[in-house]
């Protein structure tokens, strides 16, 4: 089980900020995020391509955060903006490939040495079958890398899927079909459009920070709700939602369940 293809830049639509910290915050919206990478940006391009200049310059990024890290544990870099003007591509502006040639990686939170090597679990954890899937669905960097990098989520999805459709639900098959693949985008971006959550709690999807500032992974109290647990609570736990009494669990699952159908159904006909 590994994937085939560089799932930070693989092109299509899609880049993916994670590693960096680009969602590491209370707030981590689209406008959000677009807003802080903008500035970034901004703040890099002229500043001059050697050491010096660019420590300086991203000393002054970090400085100047109107908010801090969600999880205080995890390095958010200020080297990571938009690499095209459209601003649909994100990385890192101090790589040779972003700079014409110079390696200004180490500017940041994280040697280049580090940078160089690193690849996040996603790349062991999913197959190859499964990160083309949220390729395919998702090809934008803010809702790819919100996906790509919550293998929970892929898993929980493909497994609710296969228990509607009574069989296995194998990734090249809703590529196959347009209509499946349309309905998967819509499953998908629920990650982004998902009503009914507290966008304001110090959560990330199923993780909040512990004592130390460390990702905790979230569960439900089952007891205090007054209800049994059900096959959708891992997708609706990874989806951000908080749960407080029965009737916000139900409606939650059933907003899950609506759109694993309508993959099923597109799959089906």
């Amino acid at each position: 089980m590994s994937v085939s293809f560089h799932l930070c830049q693989p092109g299509k639509g899609a880049s993916c900020g994670a590693c960096c910290g680009l969602y590491n915050f209370r707030d981590h919206s689209r406008a959000a995020l677009t807003e802080r990478l903008a500035e970034q940006t901004t703040r890099l391009r002229d500043v001059p391509k050697e050491p010096a200049a660019w420590h300086g310059a991203a000393r002054e990024l970090v400085e100047s955060r109107r908010e801090a890290p969600l999880f205080p544990a995890v390095r958010v870099c200020p080297l990571l903006g938009f690499l095209d003007e459209a601003q649909q591509q994100v990385g890192c502006l101090g790589h040779p490939k972003a700079t014409g040639g110079v390696d200004l990686r180490s500017c940041g939170v994280y040697r280049s040495s580090i940078c160089e090597t690193f690849t996040c679990p996603s790349f062991s954890w999913l197959t190859d079958e499964q990160a083309r899937l949220v390729l395919a669905a998702c090809p934008d960097w803010y809702l790819y890398g919100l996906v790509i990098t919550d293998v929970e989520f892929v898993r929980g999805c493909l497994r609710l899927i296969e228990r509607e459709l009574g069989g296995p639900a194998k990734p090249e098959k809703v590529l196959a079909r347009p209509a499946a693949l349309a309905a998967m985008r819509r499953l998908f971006a629920l990650k982004e459009t998902a009503p009914g959550r507290d966008v304001h709690a110090p959560i990330f999807g199923r993780f909040t920070p512990d004592t130390e500032g460390e990702p905790t992974s979230r569960t439900l109290n089952y007891a205090r709700l007054g209800v049994r647990a059900s096959p959708e609570d891992d997708v609706v736990l990874c989806l951000g939602y908080i749960p407080g009494d029965a009737q916000s669990l139900t409606a939650a699952r059933e907003r899950v369940r609506h759109h694993i159908r309508a993959v099923s159904r597109a799959l089906m006909d």
